[in-house]
């Protein structure tokens, strides 16, 4: 997490639960005018995206977990890194 190279990424999916703690690990889908582009599974609670500018939609889920999905549109920044955090109250 304090590796600089995290930085070339400009986008960081973050999951967490009711009290803003991070989960174990997390499932995305990232859409592009409504296709689905990509599909990642991570056992971290992070999971770093270097996606060209543009409007997005990611799709979440927690592996294993009876929490519902989360959905969030997003537009990768033209510089630096955003943070996007999928919050799963029921997790």
């Amino acid at each position: 997490r304090t590796d600089p190279t995290w930085q070339a990424f400009p986008v960081r999916v973050e999951f967490s639960d009711s009290r803003n703690e991070y989960l174990g690990s997390g499932e995305i889908t990232v859409l592009a005018n409504r296709q689905p582009l990509l599909s990642v599974r991570c056992d971290a609670p992070w999971i770093l995206l270097k996606l060209k500018p543009g409007a997005y939609t990611v799709d979440g889920r927690v592996p294993g977990s009876p929490a519902k999905p989360r959905s969030a549109s997003f537009h990768t920044p033209a510089h630096g890194q955003m943070r996007l955090v999928l919050q799963f109250p029921d997790a």
